[in-house]
């Protein structure tokens, strides 16, 4: 059974958070609401950062949903709320998503060709 770490943080303000370096990276993903973890749909990132992540995917998000992301090959796993869905070009959405919990090291195992 995976084991789900909280996020060790001693609540940065959400300035810090911003200022946190994010590391540009393209990993597949799959996402799902909590409340409706069936319904899932592929996704990848556009950057990462050690609280939250930047997802490409192509239907919006509503604010406060609260999501499961897990990589395409089931390594990683990671709960989070969405804090912003952005519509872009060709029906495509960007979302923000503050990191609640998460297993492994998203940022080194995106780090990997």
């Amino acid at each position: 059974m995976l084991q789900f770490s909280p996020i060790e943080r001693s609540w940065p303000s959400m300035y810090e958070i911003r200022k946190e370096n994010r590391h540009p990276e393209r990993l597949s993903v799959l996402i799902s609401r909590m409340s409706d973890p069936m319904r899932i749909e592929q996704g990848s990132t556009e950057n990462v950062s050690p609280h939250g992540m930047r997802l490409l995917t192509e239907r919006p998000w509503k604010r406060d949903n609260h999501v499961i992301i897990q990589s395409s090959e089931n390594e990683l796993w990671a709960r989070g709320k969405v804090v912003y869905c952005q519509a872009l070009s060709h029906g495509k959405f960007a979302i923000g998503l503050e990191l609640l919990a998460r297993t492994g090291d998203w940022i080194i195992r995106s780090s990997v060709p």
